[in-house]
């Protein structure tokens, strides 16, 4: 936060003319994933993620919050490493690259049409019925205070999603962590920033809706 601190005072860095976005191909992003010299941003919903994604992505649905949720999963402050958007087009990455500008993060140095020919990998999850018996080292509800105040799943911790990256000394490194939110898009975003960062994250399918559907029907 200390970037976007010193531009609430001072105003935003100024930048220079912004190079074109390269379109890049699948095997190019491959080769440079296998050196970690680039992160995909993956911009589709949470039902094709938790269908399949880059291994190490960082969940930004749409355009439309890619500026808030690209402060959640993103710290210019702490790192550089490029970013390569998912986008239908050359308008669509731009617009993505435009709205992460604003919160600083100026590191989208192109984009890719497709998925195709990359690493895959499924995220974990698990179903409202599971959750009990689960071993989980923490049950984290990543929604607001005012919203776990009104209702939570017994135990859980609440961390919102926005601090996860700032707050990581109060996650457990030696165990799984079972991430909610209210219906699930904030929580496959937290999620990805969480499994970058090397946490075990298993994401509670439908999040505390589903959850309290399940706890209703069975009460």
């Amino acid at each position: 936060f200390g970037r976007m601190k010193r531009q609430n005072r001072q105003g935003p860095d100024v930048l220079g003319p912004l190079a074109p976005l390269r379109r890049y191909e699948s095997a190019e992003v491959a080769d440079a994933l296998e050196t970690n010299e680039v992160v995909v941003v993956d911009t589709r919903g949470q039902d094709e993620v938790h269908a399949g994604t880059v291994p190490g992505s960082l969940n930004i649905p749409g355009v439309d919050k890619a500026a808030s949720f690209g402060a959640w999963v993103y710290d210019p402050e702490s790192e550089d490493t490029p970013l390569v958007v998912l986008a239908e087009d050359v308008e669509m990455a731009e617009a993505l690259r435009d709205h992460l500008l604003r919160v600083g993060i100026d590191t989208v140095t192109g984009y890719t049409t497709g998925l195709e020919g990359l690493p895959m990998t499924t995220p974990e999850m698990i179903g409202p019925d599971e959750l009990d018996a689960f071993d989980a080292a923490m049950v984290l509800d990543v929604r607001n205070k005012t919203e776990h105040s009104e209702g939570h799943i017994p135990g859980s911790e609440q961390l919102s999603g926005g601090r996860l990256l700032w707050n990581l000394d109060r996650l457990p490194t030696d165990g799984p962590i079972v991430t909610y939110c209210q219906s699930g898009v904030r929580n496959s975003v937290a999620a990805s920033a969480l499994r970058r960062a090397g946490y075990h994250v298993v994401e509670l399918e439908g999040s505390y809706a589903a959850w309290s559907e399940r706890t209703l029907v069975s009460a």
